[in-house]
């Protein structure tokens, strides 16, 4: 979660603080037992707190649901962006992109745990959220297709639709992703077939494995 700012005064630190202890422990509580049975209290209990103090920051569940995918997501996007957007070949972008992902997975496991849950009785990509405002996963594909135009263009990869690409490395990365965090693997499980993925995600893109 976010730090807090330090030119705060500090019963703004203390405030935001508390806030971002709330929304690790709905984070923990959520992934573990599901939106359907996660309760407030559990929540608050979790973190140290009464119910009051949680109802006192967060309407409902619902709206303690959404806040935190969307601060978790706007922290994760913001990571993301400045690897999609760093200097060095589409190859090298692409290891980095994994690398990252890799990461973000393993330190935020609760919060893909949400991603993955299905619930009769809350859908996480229409609750609260604006039309304008495109889910996690959107905004992402729309990263990586901005990525694959640009390779295009440069002529590093050969020229073909870049949501094609796009589809191949997300749909690649997220099957990988989304089997680790449902079976509950360890690091080994994770990263043991990358470098066959990594490979074959290369020699889709045209390039040599492990190209430079």
């Amino acid at each position: 979660m976010a730090e807090a700012n330090p030119s705060t005064n500090p019963r703004q630190r203390a405030r935001s603080a508390r806030r971002q202890l709330l929304l690790e422990a709905a984070e923990a509580v959520f992934s573990e037992r599901g939106f359907s049975r996660a309760t407030m209290s559990a929540i608050a209990s979790r973190a140290g707190y009464s119910a009051g103090n949680l109802y006192n920051s967060f309407e409902n569940k619902e709206a303690l649901f959404i806040e935190v995918l969307t601060t978790r997501a706007t922290q994760i996007l913001g990571l993301v962006h400045r690897t999609l957007h760093s200097e060095g070949t589409v190859g090298e972008i692409v290891d980095r992109y994994i690398d990252a992902i890799l990461t973000l997975v393993q330190e935020y496991r609760g919060f893909f745990v949400m991603l993955t849950q299905t619930s009769p009785d809350f859908d996480w990509y229409a609750a609260g959220q604006p039309d304008e405002e495109p889910v996690l996963r959107s905004e992402i594909d729309h990263e990586v297709v901005g990525l694959f135009t640009k390779a295009i263009e440069r002529g590093e990869i050969p020229r073909a639709d870049p949501r094609s690409y796009a589809c191949l490395l997300q749909g690649t990365m997220n099957a990988h992703m989304a089997r680790w965090v449902r079976t509950g693997g360890g690091p080994e499980e994770l990263l043991r077939p990358i470098a066959d993925l990594r490979a074959t995600i290369h020699r889709a893109l045209g390039l040599s494995p492990g190209a430079e």
